[in-house]
């Protein structure tokens, strides 16, 4: 991986976008979040960071992602002002 600024979709505020560069899980976990569009690659958008209080609120394409926290802390990502 190159020396890219990344972190953890949790860390992002809302209102941030980002591209996803690693899925830190198993198989099962990597096959069900491709089941829901959201693959390596995927360019998303934090509508509301729940890291407080439920569910972060992504979108990603047309579709939007209601993602628990121990789901975020997994998601890779580099913000768009890093690319």
């Amino acid at each position: 991986m190159e020396n890219f600024n990344f972190k953890p979709l949790c860390m992002l505020a809302t209102g941030r976008s980002a591209r996803v560069i690693a899925l830190a899980g198993g198989v099962q976990f990597r096959s069900r979040l491709s089941d829901m569009g959201l693959n390596v690659g995927s360019e998303v958008r934090v509508v509301s960071n729940g890291i407080n209080a439920g569910p972060t609120l992504v979108a990603s394409g047309h579709a939007r992602l209601a993602l628990g926290n121990g789901t975020t802390k997994k998601i890779l990502v580099v913000e768009n002002d890093y690319l």
